[in-house]
């Protein structure tokens, strides 16, 4: 079966990822896992060998002659023939997420899933997206979607994966991400807000945070000269002259605070 580019296909081939994920998942017999991406199941197989249910999304209906001969085999297996992003995952109990995701749905997916309640998920993705996840401030890849997953999940990298890992082989190196949900360490009034605050910041991730708030002022949909006023009255609680890239989660997150309490007083 020719790949679909479109879709994103890389199948994962490479037994030895397939067990590392697997083991890094932690699964047992009581586990129903959800994953995304069917492939040629061979990482369908293995989780099928150990938890309890398997619940696999999967778009592409050329692959069924794959997941007949899965569900043949596995009765724990059951297949959702959908887009994922479209699929409401409160319609489906599961505890635990592995997945070789397609690369272009991983920013979308990701958010999603966290919206879930789930323990762990281990996810393969490109290369540079799963170290901006895990990235840390002041590095290259302290991101926004740094502080975004981070909110409310403990990131780790946990290996490099080459092209070589599949078919066809990609144009770019991978990496498996474990994700482990948690309640946040900080509070944040309104995460709409928050998340605009995120990207007015990092949109000017090397400014000092003054600079990229007001070069940035539309993201937070505050008039650019009531937001310079808004800083100066906060000025004392908070230090703008910090590099946005410096700048640590929770810090950013009592600022977002602070900017939404001074909104809700101008209207």
């Amino acid at each position: 079966m020719k790949k679909s580019k479109k879709l994103g296909q890389c199948f994962l081939k490479d037994k030895n990822f397939v067990k590392k994920a697997i083991n890094r998942a932690e699964l047992n017999d009581k586990d129903i896992v959800l994953e995304v991406g069917l492939g040629e199941g061979a990482l369908t197989k293995e989780l099928a060998k150990i938890a309890k249910k398997v619940y696999v999304i999967e778009l592409d209906e050329r692959l069924k002659p794959f997941a007949d001969e899965i569900t043949a085999e596995f009765e724990n297996v059951e297949i959702i023939w959908s887009d994922a992003l479209k699929v409401d995952l409160k319609s489906i109990e599961f505890n635990k997420i592995v997945a070789n995701l397609p690369y272009q749905i991983s920013s979308p997916i990701t958010f999603k899933f966290l919206e879930e309640d789930f323990e762990t998920a281990v996810l393969m993705y490109q290369y540079e997206f799963a170290k901006r996840m895990a990235g840390k401030p002041d590095t290259k890849e302290y991101s926004r979607l740094s502080v975004a997953v981070q909110y409310n999940a403990d990131v780790e990298f946990i290996c490099k994966v080459p092209p070589s890992a599949f078919s066809p082989k990609p144009d770019v190196n991978s990496a498996i991400v474990k994700l482990t949900k948690r309640e946040p360490k900080y509070h944040v009034k309104d995460e709409e807000f928050f998340k605009k605050v995120l990207k007015a910041m990092f949109q000017h991730r090397n400014r000092t945070v003054k600079r990229a708030l007001i070069d940035s002022s539309h993201e937070i949909e505050i008039d650019r000269d009531n937001l310079k006023e808004i800083l100066e009255k906060i000025e004392n609680e908070f230090d703008f002259t910090e590099r946005v890239f410096k700048t640590p989660p929770e810090k950013i997150g009592h600022l977002s605070n602070l900017l939404y309490g001074e909104m809700l007083n101008l209207e």
